[in-house]
């Protein structure tokens, strides 16, 4: 991944402006990024285009918007659509709107469906993906770094609350909002899904977090700013961590061991395992990071929430069972 040098704002005269002309540096930075992995810069694409577009099926057609308040993320998403999935015979073009908040809308038409089922957005049944796609869903950290990187270019700002600063994710939906939880903690970040008289978003607040979020998505430049912006921010929060920081580790110590006592129940069953309950705990050992009603999108058929979670506790069972029986490792 290549990150060239960017001009950083002057911050000497802490105000109201600072948070906007963070989060511009943020984005510019973010904007420069190039990352040749496909599979990272699939997940940015569909993560901007889950965040600040659309991508529409009708009339034997796809057609795939997005929304930008900057032109060089309209033609950076340009770019991306046409390299990504240009395969799909897609055409597009960025417009500008006029007005005092000027907006940049990107578009992308194409025949046919091929397109639609490219962003992952659609399945290929025609039916809207809630949420991200899966396959990004369970892309591990290096597509939680595209995520990540799509998610703060679309909808991410940087505020200032109590003198602290935040990062904040505007989502559509309650899915979208704990994909972007899961895809925070694959890159060693707390985060934090919320539901809001406007809204749902997702919010980082911790500073440790903060920092470990921007650099793995390509903005250490903002994250030396915010580095150096701490000492007047007070002390630091981690001594005294917030209720949303503990139960974020709780959680994450629960995952931790439930992949733990799984990952023992298979080994101790092996090929006796039965079947269904084996792919249930293969499926929790390879993604431990995402929740159980994630994990259930990616069964084949999908499973609920509960049928999951009963599908672990029986295979840890049966295992408990046959070591006590003294024919496996106890």
């Amino acid at each position: 991944m290549s990150h060239p040098d960017q001009s950083r704002p002057d911050l000497s005269d802490p105000g109201p402006s600072d948070p906007e002309r963070l989060t511009a540096a943020l984005r510019r930075e973010l904007g420069a990024v190039r990352d040749d992995r496909p599979a990272v810069r699939h997940a940015g694409v569909a993560t901007q285009l889950r965040l600040a577009g659309e991508v529409v099926t009708a009339g034997g057609r796809t057609v795939v918007r997005a929304e930008f308040d900057s032109p060089e993320l309209a033609v950076r998403m340009r770019r991306e659509l046409t390299e990504l999935y240009g395969r799909t015979g897609g055409r597009g073009g960025v417009t500008s709107t006029a007005g005092d908040a000027r907006r940049h809308l990107v578009t992308m038409t194409s025949r046919g469906s091929d397109l639609a089922r490219a962003t992952g957005l659609v399945d290929r049944l025609g039916r809207p993906v809630h949420g991200l796609p899966p396959a990004v869903v369970a892309g591990g950290a290096t597509a939680a770094a595209g995520v990540w990187r799509g998610a703060l270019l679309a909808r991410g700002r940087i505020a200032r609350s109590s003198g602290r600063t935040r990062i904040l994710v505007d989502c559509p939906e309650p899915a979208v909002a704990l994909a972007l939880v899961g895809a925070a903690r694959a890159l060693g970040a707390l985060a934090t899904s919320q539901e809001t008289a406007a809204g749902h978003r997702v919010l980082i607040r911790d500073p440790g977090s903060i920092d470990a979020l921007l650099r793995a998505t390509g903005a250490p430049g903002v994250a030396d700013l915010l580095a150096r912006c701490a000492p007047s921010e007070g002390p630091s929060p981690t001594p005294n961590p917030t209720l949303e920081t503990v139960n974020a580790r709780r959680s994450a110590e629960a995952a931790d061991r439930t992949v733990a006592r799984v990952r023992w129940a298979l080994d101790v069953l092996g090929p006796d395992a039965p079947p269904l309950l084996r792919e249930a705990g293969l499926l929790r050992v390879e993604h431990a990071s995402l929740s159980l009603s994630r994990l259930g999108t990616l069964a084949d058929p999908p499973l609920s929430k509960d049928t999951v979670a009963g599908r672990l506790r029986r295979l840890v069972r049966c295992a408990e069972q046959r070591a006590a029986e003294g024919a496996g490792p106890g």
